[in-house]
């Protein structure tokens, strides 16, 4: 089920380097967006079905994840995300879907890092928009690439288009092809048969 991958990328999402690091791990398979208090429009939108991840910094600490993952946050206190940055993954887009009801929302706890607190936040932040639930084919890059941040990089933006392009040629899984497919169809069973798909 592998889907054709490019050699090279200049399309960045931004997400928070401890979820960059999760879903490089394949410790989940998912982002959930619906938008930031700080977006530009205010609206997350999907753009791209192939990018990498852009890491951002992650205030809240330990705070938002459930404790055996804290690990994943160290480091990240030395990271400079103003200077420079390190893309280190690729991911394909599976699928979206749409999450309505906060039951859902509970329902995926199994399937990622974060503490019950944060998914139930982000759905109830603009309660008349469903919590989108991107599903993500997660790549590891060799060798990961250090980059410089320019201003056209900053901002309250969720895509950022780079001057170079990334060479993405050499793109390892994060879960193999069998491992992957055991999770995604988990989670598909766990959301059945409330919610409609949305690509």
């Amino acid at each position: 089920m592998s889907p054709k991958l490019p050699t090279s990328s200049n399309i960045g999402l931004k997400e928070w380097s401890v979820t960059s690091r999760a879903l490089s791990q394949g410790e989940q398979i998912f982002m959930l967006r619906k938008g930031g208090i700080r977006e530009d429009t205010r609206h997350f939108k999907i753009e791209h079905d192939q990018f990498l991840l852009y890491p951002g910094v992650f205030h809240e600490g330990t705070s938002l994840l459930k404790r055996k993952y804290h690990s994943l946050t160290s480091g990240a206190a030395n990271e400079d995300f103003n200077e420079n940055i390190t893309l280190s993954v690729f991911c394909q887009l599976i699928e979206t879907i749409d999450i309505s009801q906060e039951n859902q929302v509970n329902a995926l706890d199994p399937f990622h890092i974060w503490s019950k607190s944060f998914p139930a936040k982000r759905f109830k932040w603009k309660p008349s928009q469903p919590l989108k639930l991107m599903i993500v084919r997660a790549y590891r890059l060799n060798p990961a690439m250090k980059i410089p941040v320019i201003p056209a990089y900053k901002g309250c933006k969720s895509w950022v288009e780079l001057v170079e392009n990334i060479n993405t040629s050499d793109l390892k899984p994060a879960l193999s092809d069998k491992t992957f497919s055991s999770v995604l169809a988990k989670v598909h069973n766990t959301l059945k048969p409330k919610l409609p798909e949305s690509k």
